[in-house]
């Protein structure tokens, strides 16, 4: 799709992974293109949770790995019929030119674009006297292109791989010839010409790229907001601090080393904003490349593989909302004030209204719990469990909770580490569901993933 257009025709003729040319080239979820049996093959060598041989991204969703065989989730992902009949137009123009109708083996000249054959000069005259024939459009082979050749490409029938299909039932989701529909789709609601149906799916395939790309454009907005604030804040930090040089430069420091855990904390999570917005922007491009070059028995051969992966991306992205980043708070009254409150500047502070745009990076919603446990001295008169999860933020210092000793190991009982990530980005990693789980460094830089608000269980408390 996206490669398809990105590239000549004669790179499209060869797989990247067997350097030979496409056999049922497969659409990763990363848009790159590959034979299906190369797919395959390259799962075998690397494991079902192997990535794409050329960016890595994962080719197989987790929640199907281990359900059934390799072949057959291979052979569920969307086929690309527009790459493919571009691949044989180029072999058809790149083979010996020779006449497909006369017995003598003449030179080919021109190319019948409704017989699908090699015509030479003699054979064209016969061609244009015969009643059924003389209507057909011929070109010239040498001014052929194989995007020319495969954007007139006809499908054959689902039933009949001899016959041309004429008609889409989409009642069935088929392609069919004139001979099946009075046989097997006479009773059907829906059954069209295909170019009518194709003009149809074209529209809806633009709509959805659209909303795609503009997702992939409130994503990149996000990303540079962020990006813009903690340069606003670490300019207003460094402004106030070089007039106080003398008498601020230790808290400068501490200051400045607050800012930079904040923005490593948020970098972390802008990175899985960033693969969202290249996901939606490479499948929006994707798409509407497809559209624009794909024939309508290409298009409509592949659209329900393509459409259910267009439909889980757009379920998986959602309508999002902002991250919430801390302002930093500086005191500039008189001199003598300041010097007493010195140790109040550079507060991080939660901004007062929440966002409603993007909701990517959210954290997920606490379960209920109505259990209480009686509270350790390091845990006095600070939230636990189903309040814990409410409160709880990046950065937050923590420890195992005395009731998960046991779960967790003697080694973790005066463990103390840092929250990193709300919703943990390494149970994405691991293939687990990331909602009700955050993740924790740990101070001997041990990091992993702890139930907190998901299923009942709460792993941490506040240190």
């Amino acid at each position: 799709m996206a490669a398809a257009s990105a590239t000549s025709s004669s790179e499209l003729s060869e797989c990247p992974v067997c350097h030979d040319g496409y056999k049922e080239p497969k659409i990763l979820p990363c848009t790159h293109l590959a034979c299906k049996q190369c797919v395959v093959s390259w799962l075998q060598k690397a494991g079902v949770k192997g990535g794409c041989p050329l960016c890595r991204a994962p080719i197989l969703p987790s929640t199907s790995r281990g359900q059934r065989d390799l072949d057959t989730l291979v052979n569920d992902l969307p086929t690309d019929l527009a790459t493919m009949a571009l691949v044989d137009s180029h072999k058809v123009l790149s083979g010996q030119h020779v006449c497909m109708l006369c017995d003598n083996s003449s030179a080919a000249t021109s190319f019948c674009l409704q017989c699908d054959v090699k015509i030479c000069k003699a054979c064209i005259k016969v061609h244009n006297n015969i009643p059924s024939t003389r209507k057909h459009v011929i070109e010239d082979l040498n001014k052929l292109s194989p995007q020319r050749l495969a954007e007139i490409n006809r499908a054959s029938c689902n039933v009949h791989d001899d016959r041309l299909a004429e008609l889409y039932c989409s009642t069935h989701q088929e392609l069919i010839c004139m001979l099946c529909f009075p046989t097997n789709h006479r009773s059907c609601a829906e059954v069209k010409a295909i170019p009518d149906v194709a003009t149809e799916k074209r529209r809806e395939l633009e709509q959805q790229a659209q909303r795609l790309s503009d997702r992939a454009t409130a994503l990149a907005t996000e990303i540079q907001e962020v990006t813009d604030t903690f340069k606003a804040m670490r300019k207003k930090a460094n402004d106030t601090f070089d007039d106080l040089e003398q008498c601020l430069k230790k808290r400068r420091q501490e200051v400045n080393t607050l800012i930079q855990a904040e923005e490593d904390a948020a970098m972390m999570s802008l990175a899985e904003l960033e693969k969202w917005r290249a996901a939606l922007a490479l499948n929006a491009a994707s798409v509407g490349n497809v559209v624009q070059s794909a024939s309508g028995g290409s298009l409509l051969g592949m659209m329900k593989g393509l459409t259910s992966r267009l439909d889980d991306l757009e379920s998986q992205t959602g309508t999002a909302r902002k991250m919430e980043v801390k302002d930093l708070t500086l005191d500039l009254q008189k001199l003598d004030q300041l010097r007493a409150d010195i140790g109040s500047l550079g507060q991080m502070t939660k901004p007062a209204t929440t966002p409603t745009t993007l909701q990517l990076l959210t954290q997920p919603s606490p379960a209920t719990s109505t259990a209480t446990s009686a509270t350790t001295p390091w845990t006095a008169n600070k939230p636990r469990k189903a309040a814990l999860a409410k409160v709880l933020k990046v950065g937050d210092r923590v420890k195992i909770a005395p009731e998960w000793f046991f779960v967790m190991g003697p080694n973790y009982k005066d463990q103390k580490g840092t929250v990193t990530a709300i919703p943990s980005r390494l149970a994405v990693q691991w293939g687990d569901d990331p909602q009700g789980k955050v993740d924790v460094q740990w101070d001997d830089g041990d990091e992993r993933c702890y139930w907190m608000g998901g299923n009942g269980p709460y792993h941490l408390d506040l240190l």
